[in-house]
């Protein structure tokens, strides 16, 4: 989630929870109140970005068949390279819970059904799930493996008051959000070369042009990752709680460990920004599409956090 464009100006409610954009029928998100969402509220700009693309897909899941469905209708989807997230919200009425945790087990049960974890109770304690799908690179034009993390979301992550307040994990509706980093940043750099170099970037002869549209992107993914940090800074109204850029722009703290599935206890920990791992994907690429290495994707981008002791935090951020 990240970057690029500036987002609109969070507005406060006094609740310390966003307006809820459900219909009255069932709690399914009307279609205009989720764009009005969409357009309004997205301060992820790598987000943003897919949604105006219309590389999101979004469906509405009761349970964990339905998930499985829609997944793999989004697989058909990124093997195709016409999508790159996947949003699942699930019908619910802000008075179905009474704080995150409930939301939680709800979003957990659902992925429990779906064949994800053992159990939500033990899912929702900072596990991560990693879905595997064996596509096309965007980048190279070689089979490989890319993993897709789903990330739970719901009401009162936004609601000051709640234990588990975590505005980057908030949303006016219950959702799982599955992504991976490193091939939306691949499919950036597969609409640059389009743009610029009129081709797939794999069809690039020149080893320096490659490499120079490569750097460019990093660039252009780092900025849009400090927006997004710049963005949701804003927005905390307790500063345990926000994100935060380092000093040297190298890496980035949250109240949580991205991209574990979802944590019932909030404690800082720091992750890598582009400059780090846009950066080792890059090499990554160049040594498969010049010196016939293997390519292997990993998790860069969504390789979890180190947890961050309360007394080291404070020098390491920079607002």
């Amino acid at each position: 989630m990240r970057r690029g464009q500036v987002d609109e100006e969070p507005v406060a409610a006094p609740s310390g929870m966003g307006r809820c954009p459900v219909s009255s029928a069932g709690g399914v998100v009307s279609e205009s109140d989720f764009e009005q969402w969409r357009d309004n509220d997205v301060r992820c700009s790598a987000g943003k970005r897919e949604f105006q693309l219309g590389r999101y897909m979004v469906e509405h899941v009761r349970n964990g068949y339905q998930f499985l469905t829609a997944l793999e209708s989004f697989r058909s989807e990124v093997e195709a390279h016409r999508k790159t997230g996947f949003l699942a919200i699930v019908p619910s009425v802000e008075t179905d819970y009474a704080d995150s945790l409930g939301e939680l087990r709800r979003l957990g049960e659902i992925m429990t059904d779906a064949g994800f974890a053992d159990s939500a109770g033990a899912l929702i304690n900072a596990q991560t799930i990693a879905i595997p799908f064996e596509i096309e690179c965007p980048v190279t034009g070689l089979t490989a493996t890319y993993e897709f993390f789903p990330v739970a979301f719901c009401r009162h992550a936004g609601a000051i008051a709640d234990p588990l307040y975590d505005p980057s994990l908030s949303a006016p509706f219950l959702a799982i959000n599955t992504t991976s980093d490193a091939f939306a940043f691949g499919m950036l750099v597969k609409d640059l070369s389009r743009r610029h170099f009129h081709c797939a970037p794999h069809e690039i002869a020149k080893r320096s042009d490659f490499e120079r549209l490569l750097h460019r992107c990093a660039t252009a993914w780092q900025n849009m990752s400090e927006n997004t940090i710049s963005m949701y800074n804003r927005v905390s109204a307790v500063p345990q709680r926000a994100v935060a850029l380092s000093e040297d722009r190298r890496s980035w703290t949250a109240p949580h460990n991205d991209p574990v599935f979802a944590e019932t206890v909030k404690e800082t920990h720091s992750h890598e920004m582009p400059v780090v791992y846009a950066e080792r994907l890059c090499r990554k690429w160049i040594a498969a599409r010049f010196e016939g290495a293997e390519f292997v994707a990993g998790r860069d981008g969504q390789s979890g956090g180190m947890y961050v002791p309360v007394q080291d935090i404070v020098s390491e951020l920079h607002f």
